[in-house]
């Protein structure tokens, strides 16, 4: 969306650690979701935040 990478092979592999083990999918689940609010907070700064002039 912002031309960031990819965010879907990171999402399958959580996925596939949520078939292995119950519990460590889910926690990395809640940490996938914490990093992503951290980078579309820091996107979104980035953006609102005006370009310095030369």
């Amino acid at each position: 969306m912002y031309n960031n990478p990819p965010i879907g092979g990171v999402a399958a592999g959580f996925g596939g650690a949520a078939l292995s083990a119950p519990f460590l999918g889910w926690n990395a689940f809640w940490v996938a979701l914490g990093a992503f609010t951290l980078v579309s907070a820091a996107v979104a700064v980035k953006r609102i935040i005006p370009k310095r002039q030369a």
